[in-house]
């Protein structure tokens, strides 16, 4: 299509503005490249401005100053460790690589002035390697919109990538964009793909996993459009058919799973009606019919139950670690704290402090007999409402192949020259363990793959 009249040209444009996209926006400008980033939606971030924020890594300043002693090569004996547990095998170089990545891009991120708190404990980990962002995840974007605002980025709201150009000689020429005015071409020295997952492309999911038909995407606009574009050049993709079990979700910020330690202390689950759900919380996902008879679960917790909890006087630090001293549950990982505490809840809409069950029953919308009758006998109050929470795909696991340096691999193994991938749309490994790793890899992926296509486009200051 090397005759096509182009509306526009750029050195490099990024397809999608989440997380990964403003950061291979703000790398390319930073190399000195011209650069655009087309994104779909009305506001920039993605899922990543929903994420909890957590960020897993080691050898990092945040652990140094808080005495933590950890390194790559203990990292990665954990990780093997969880692999052999979990009956997989990890490439180990690759794994080495990605490390070295995130940990390298958290000190990136703090330079240009995003903190974190921590490092937290997590159950799989030897060590403390858990950073999160302060105070969320909407902070984070909003430090990589202003950096990349600085470097004259040229973010492009309600203007979604649709197609991928080639020249004759099959490198990228440039993009079709839909903008508001119609199809705009746009002329690019290179191409990163960053457009998110495939979670709420129904087609997609139920050919993949017919299973899990019932459950909703956490946002509609996960639509798999870089998987497609990239697809439709012939590029490989990998672990499709791969999604990401559904999980219970807070419906309103921060989208908070549930911990499964709160049922087992005593919490009782509650329809909309106020039926008693008599399940573990971790299977109330998969139980047939769910849509139907539980599209909202409430979670109520009686005075009782809340004593079983872990508090902040457990805390001893650097992190939040009185749920991994005392064995007590928490409610789930959160924003700035790590782990949310019921202390903490009540700063979030999804809490709700019932004096009676009464009152727990009006703001659930039930009958007072039918809530009492699904919690323990002669449960006392003060009752904490949380919810309600829905059954939802957060994420799809496959994504488009790329090598190390992010570029973007064709069918047959050869890269596809000028086009780069970040985040989902940079699948390197399948396998690390614990949280924190998509988040670490979509900041990582982006800055890797901006400056790589800045590099491919011929722009390096």
């Amino acid at each position: 299509m090397t005759n096509l009249g182009w509306d526009d040209k750029a050195d490099v444009v990024v397809i999608g503005g989440g997380g990964a996209g403003l950061r291979a926006g703000l790398a390319a400008a930073t190399a000195g490249a011209k650069t655009i980033v087309l994104e779909k939606t009305g506001d920039p971030g993605g899922k990543t401005a929903m994420s909890i924020g957590i960020m897993t890594a080691s050898g990092t300043s945040v652990q140094k100053a808080a005495g933590v002693k950890d390194s790559h090569a203990r990292h990665l004996a954990d990780v093997v460790a969880m692999a052999k547990e979990a009956g997989t095998k990890i490439n180990v170089t690759s794994t080495k690589f990605m490390m070295r990545a995130c940990s390298a891009e958290l000190e990136n991120l703090i330079a240009l002035g995003v903190k974190f708190s921590g490092p937290h404990p997590e159950g799989p980990h030897g060590t403390p390697r858990m950073h999160v962002v302060q105070p969320d995840c909407r902070h984070l974007v909003d430090v990589l919109v202003r950096a990349a605002a600085k470097k004259r980025v040229d973010i492009r709201l309600n203007t979604p990538g649709a197609e991928l150009i080639l020249d004759y000689k099959g490198r990228i020429a440039g993009v079709r964009a839909d903008s508001k005015d119609g199809p705009c071409f746009i002329e690019a020295g290179a191409v990163v793909l960053a457009a998110g997952d495939y979670s709420a492309n129904r087609a997609m999911v139920e050919r993949v996993a017919p299973n899990l038909k019932l459950a909703i995407p956490l946002r509609d606009f996960a639509t798999g459009d870089g998987h497609r574009m990239a697809m439709r050049i012939g590029a490989k993709t990998q672990n499709m058919a791969r999604i990401n079990l559904p999980q219970l979700r807070f419906m309103d910020f921060p989208f908070v799973e549930p911990s499964p330690g709160l049922v087992a202390a005593g919490a009782r689950l509650v329809t909309k009606i106020g039926a008693r759900i008599k399940t573990k919380l971790a299977e109330s996902i998969l139980m047939p019919g769910f849509e139907d008879r539980w599209e909202e679960i409430f979670i109520v917790v009686d005075a009782a139950t809340a004593a079983k909890l872990a508090k902040p006087s457990d805390d001893v630090g650097p992190g939040r670690d009185g749920w991994a001293l005392t064995g007590k549950p928490f409610i789930g990982t959160a924003p700035e704290v790590g782990y949310a505490y019921l202390e903490d809840c009540r700063a979030w809409d999804w809490h709700f402090e019932a004096p009676s069950i009464t009152a727990a029953a009006r703001h659930i919308g039930c009958k007072p007999a039918d809530l009492a009758a699904s919690l323990a006998k002669n449960s006392k109050g003060p009752f904490h409402v949380l919810g309600p929470t829905r059954r939802v795909i957060t994420n799809s696991g496959g994504g488009v192949a790329t090598n190390e340096k992010t570029n973007v691999l064709a069918e047959d193994g050869r890269v596809i020259k000028g086009l780069y991938g970040a985040g989902v749309n940079a699948r390197l490994i399948s396998f690390m363990g614990g949280h924190g790793y998509a988040l670490a890899w979509a900041m990582a992926s982006g800055n890797i793959a901006g400056a790589g296509a800045a590099r491919f486009a011929g722009k390096q200051n």
